[in-house]
This record gives C-alpha cells, structure tokens and sequence, in this order.
C-alpha cells in the first residue's frame, strides 16, 4: 500500500499534518510513503520564504537514501521552531548532513539547481494534475483527500482514509 503525501516545508498545516502521520503510521506497517514535495508559492509568486531549496535537499539527501523523516523533521523544527532560514543553503547543508553519510556534493548540487525539475514537477503535480487547493494532501491510487479552505485535514479523518486503503 502507498500513500502520496503533498506538502511544503513553510506550511504550518504541513508541519502539522507530519506530526499526525507519524503517529498513525504505527497502525499501518505496510504503509509505504511516497514524498511529493510542493510549493504553496512557487516562484516568483511573492511569499515570506520560499521552500525550493529546501525542497531540492530533500531530494538530494533521498537520492543518497538519507534519512527522509529526519530531514523533514529537522527542516520543520528549523524553520517553525527555531525560527532559521531555510532557505539559506548553509542552514540546509547543515540539517542535511545530519540526514545523510554523502552530504559532500550538497552544496553544488543545490548551487547548480540539480533537482529544480522535480520541484516543478511536483507543483504540477499537486496544483495541476491532483487539483488540491492546499496541503497538505494525500493520495493514493485513485483516492485523494486534501486540505481546503484553510482547515487541515483532521487526524480522524486521515485514519479513515488510510483505513479505506
């Protein structure tokens, strides 16, 4: 069974939906996660920060098969918690060595804009392709259940939808 997930690392909805996922993940062990990182504002939509970089270390750091739910987890806290930039390259270079044995090249891959594609890609994927109106948002097969209007999904009702699997 596998379960896209839709998200941005600036949205608070997001950082909440992670947390939430996390601790449903117990009662489906077989439950595969597929990341599809978006941007609620790509460029050059104006915005407080924006989450490519961030999003491009995220495929980076999977691409060396780092530890994904670390670097979210780091990205979140930094961003929401600790209040740092991620869009800094050196912010990023830091939380990704924590995520990943190969954290040499990150620097110039995230210089070059390596994965810039992927995160094009993934914005059309979300707001074109699927149609969501926010994240985070979930799909898997056939069957989605999105954010909207402002109102997160609810824990209960992403139970449910993971149970429907």
């Amino acid at each position: 069974m596998q379960l896209e997930v839709f998200f941005d690392y600036v949205c608070p909805y997001c950082y909440q939906g992670h947390k939430n996922l996390l601790k449903l993940l117990p009662k489906y062990p077989k439950l595969a996660i597929i990341w599809r990182p978006c941007e609620a504002h790509p460029r050059p939509e104006p915005a407080r920060i924006h989450s490519d970089l961030a999003i491009q270390g995220m495929y980076y750091v999977q691409e060396r098969q780092g530890d994904l739910w670390k670097y979210h987890a780091l990205v979140y806290a930094a961003h929401f918690d600790q209040g740092r930039n991620i869009s800094d390259l050196s912010v990023l270079e830091q939380l990704a060595a924590e995520c990943c044995s190969d954290g040499s090249g990150f620097h110039a891959a995230l210089m070059e804009n390596r994965y810039a594609q992927k995160v094009e890609e993934g914005n059309r994927a979300a707001w074109e392709e699927y149609g969501f109106s926010a994240v985070p948002s979930y799909r898997s097969g056939s069957y989605q259940i999105g954010s909207r209007d402002g109102v997160l999904v609810p824990p209960h009702k992403l139970e449910q939808f993971l149970a429907s699997l």
